[in-house]
């Protein structure tokens, strides 16, 4: 048998008991926290009848929105809802472009021709990640994000700027509705990112009892039953009895790990996301779409 550093450790059985009723109570902390967290997520879902309908008036005057842009109804399922809105972005700076093919600035018609390029290739990019991704799956928060509708209104809006007298009123209409398209993807963006991150907490409530209270049987049983007098013998030259203090110990912090998991994920989503609007907080976010230098 293997001379372990802790022999000694293992031949009390006080220490064994005291490491399992530490993580038992740890356990039951932990659990209790889950379930608050799960009524914190419910509580959103409850309300009077007219914060009811308040949130059903918004979320239609949103929906009224999108379809005077779209010029119909739209999808109702939240990926190909997010693909034409990009879709129709891609449209409205490419209108954008035919406006001001006869302008005689060639700088702005540059400057046009790249927007698009760019708005371009990253619509294509993001639509082939959100086909048939269902709801509640990183996917569609993944390419939402990566779309980086703040800093496009903030190109769109220096290029109407920089350019403005010689703008035409079409010309200026035709960015105008670029933006509108533009300023839609924050709210819907938002919207989603909002279920999404509720769906992770219930998700994550579920998946702390699923295993918290196998772990808390577990300890419980360990802290009761596993003694160096009950348990003798050795596999691989280890003692029987250190395979099942580290075999409960670590089905014991299962639900801790799974905590750490989606702290850390819901966490990232929170701060990639910045603000809403066109104000830009992450640098990454800045590469430029339009080469301003002359």
């Amino acid at each position: 048998m293997v001379d372990l550093p802790f022999q000694s450790l293992l031949s009390d059985g006080d220490t064994i008991e005291t490491l399992f009723q530490t993580l038992i109570g740890v356990l039951i902390t932990g659990m209790t926290l889950v379930v608050s967290i799960n009524q914190l997520v419910l509580s959103e879902e409850f309300g009077s009848l007219g914060r009811q309908r308040e949130r059903m008036d918004k979320s239609m005057t949103f929906r009224k929105d999108s379809e005077r842009e779209f010029q119909w109804t739209g999808p109702p399922e939240p990926n190909r809802f997010l693909s034409t809105l990009i879709n129709t972005s891609v449209d409205r700076a490419k209108a954008v472009q035919e406006a001001v093919k006869g302008n005689p600035d060639p700088l702005l018609r540059d400057r046009a021709d790249q927007l698009v390029d760019r708005i371009a290739t990253s619509a294509d990019e993001i639509t082939d990640e959100l086909e048939d991704a269902p709801f509640g799956e990183f996917t569609i928060m993944q390419a939402a994000l990566s779309y980086n509708y703040s800093w496009k209104i903030y190109l769109v809006r220096r290029l109407y700027w920089e350019h403005q007298e010689s703008l035409s009123e079409d010309e200026q209409d035709a960015i105008d509705d670029l933006v509108d398209i533009l300023e839609l993807f924050g709210p819907a963006e938002e919207f989603f990112k909002a279920h999404y991150l509720q769906w992770e907490l219930v998700n994550l409530s579920r998946r702390i009892l699923y295993t918290g209270v196998p772990a808390l049987i577990v300890s419980i049983y360990a802290a009761l039953y596993l003694k160096p007098e009950v348990v003798s013998g050795s596999i691989f030259t280890v003692p029987v009895l250190v395979w099942l203090i580290n075999s409960g110990v670590t089905f014991a912090l299962i639900p801790f790990f799974i905590f750490t998991a989606y702290v850390f994920r819901t966490a990232s989503i929170a701060k990639e996301s910045g603000a809403i609007g066109p104000f830009v907080l992450h640098e990454s976010e800045r590469a430029p779409l339009i080469d301003w230098e002359e």
